[in-house]
């Protein structure tokens, strides 16, 4: 690449040729999930080719995706799952003012919302966490004897969103959303599991077979008054429980 900030026609027309690549590979099994990301790509070149030498639009106004810390730690990780290394980190989670060292058997990676995550069996406690990679601070190979891990990384997130995935299995999960919010769902599912019960003049219901985690409540709330929780009772209840506390915080006066 041209080490000045503007890119030559010859730098663009490469660009151009990219784009292509991609558009016509993007779907294929080499690239599996990772087909919106690969979107993402190809609009950006898209549009740069699409710019004159010296020329900037300002109609356009992508949204701007947050470099992903942790990152660097990548490559260590993967090597370790691979070749079944436990890792020593230096970790520290957001509700700890201090960082600590932990031993960790390293089972799978996933990316949630810019952030990646490792999954692996806590060494000290025995027990499956699950550790964002941006709150590592150093991290190299134990000596420590790895022990194989006892679930399918395949399926480990099959029944939830975000990064916690409960045990058991999950409940069936039905949702009423207004009319045209329902649209933002049929177009962008949340969940493999989600399907459409039932659609009136007024909403569409939904069904999901996922647990009720942080993420997945979280999502429920985005929608506001244009979505309601039908079933399961707990679910209800817990929703009930959020809203209110909600709303305490606007009975009172003064308290900015």
């Amino acid at each position: 690449m041209n080490s000045h900030s503007e890119t030559t026609g010859e730098e663009l027309e490469k660009l151009r040729e990219s784009c292509e690549l991609l558009e016509k590979y993007k779907f294929a099994d080499v690239f599996g999930d990772i087909s919106g990301a690969l979107q993402k790509v190809i609009d950006v070149i898209d549009i740069s080719t699409s710019q004159g030498p010296g020329e900037r639009f300002d109609f356009i106004r992508p949204e701007k995706i947050p470099h992903i810390k942790g990152s660097a730690y990548l490559g260590k990780i993967i090597h370790a799952i691979r070749e079944k290394k436990v890792l020593r980190m230096y970790y520290q989670p957001f509700y700890e003012d201090k960082p600590y060292f932990t031993d960790v058997h390293p089972y799978l990676l996933k990316e949630y919302k810019s952030r990646w995550y490792m999954i692996g069996l806590n060494d000290f406690k025995n027990q499956l966490r699950t550790y964002s990679l941006d709150r590592i601070r150093d991290i190299e190979e134990s000596k420590s004897v790895y022990r194989a891990q006892t679930f399918s990384a395949a399926d480990y997130f099959k029944n939830a969103i975000g990064i916690i995935s409960p045990e058991g299995d999950p409940p069936v999960i039905r949702v009423a959303v207004q009319k045209t919010q329902a649209q933002y769902l049929i177009t962008q599912p949340w969940h493999e599991s989600q399907n459409i019960e039932e659609e009136t003049d007024e909403e569409t219901i939904f069904h999901f077979r996922v647990h009720p985690t942080y993420e997945f409540i979280s999502l429920l709330l985005s929608y506001g008054k244009d979505l309601r929780v039908l079933s399961p009772d707990s679910l209800r209840e817990d929703m009930k429980a959020q809203l209110e506390q909600m709303l305490s915080y606007y009975r009172t006066q003064g308290d900015y």
